[in-house]
């Protein structure tokens, strides 16, 4: 059994989407010529960071968030996550609330919450997972572009009631 069948039954359920929510990698810029605008991680030192701590590769996707990021729920095995920028959260147990560290690992459980509450003093923040989202790629991409309408989540910003397979 790989990786990919075990981690399959495993995702987060969309509660709140947050303002911009997208997912991003390290994009395409190879378009232009067609048309194409650039695409991928908007502040891409923390983009790599979150990567980094949770030990992706340097071009996995994550969840980028504008303002205010997602209130999900997950469902499945134990993953690690982080959330990288200046960023306001909490990870809701069973049992307690976690006030969250930026830069921090932390585990997340069959249950738990997280609650990407708002940014502070930047725009964007970061969600990476120690595990892979289930995600489509264009063009060597599975960066979100909401004005192209390409990429993952068919060019969407995530959305309310929305199921995150990983």
């Amino acid at each position: 059994m790989n990786i990919k069948t075990i981690m399959s039954k495993n995702y987060f359920k969309v509660i709140r989407a947050g303002i911009n929510t997208t997912f991003q990698d390290k994009g395409r810029d190879n378009l232009y010529p067609i048309g194409i605008p650039f695409s991928g991680a908007m502040d891409n030192r923390n983009y790599l960071i979150s990567n980094k701590l949770v030990g992706n590769l340097s071009g996995s996707a994550v969840i980028e968030f504008a303002y205010q990021g997602p209130l999900m729920k997950y469902k499945g095995d134990k993953v690690s996550f982080v959330i990288t920028g200046d960023v306001i959260f909490k990870l809701i147990k069973k049992k307690s609330v976690v006030e969250g560290n930026c830069y921090e690992n932390y585990i997340i459980e069959d249950g738990d919450q997280i609650d990407i509450i708002s940014t502070n003093k930047s725009v964007y923040g970061y969600f990476a997972i120690s595990a892979e989202f289930d995600l489509k790629f264009q063009w060597g991409s599975c960066s979100t572009n909401t004005k192209a309408n390409i990429g993952s989540n068919d060019g969407r910003k995530l959305q309310d009631k929305q199921k995150i397979n990983i």
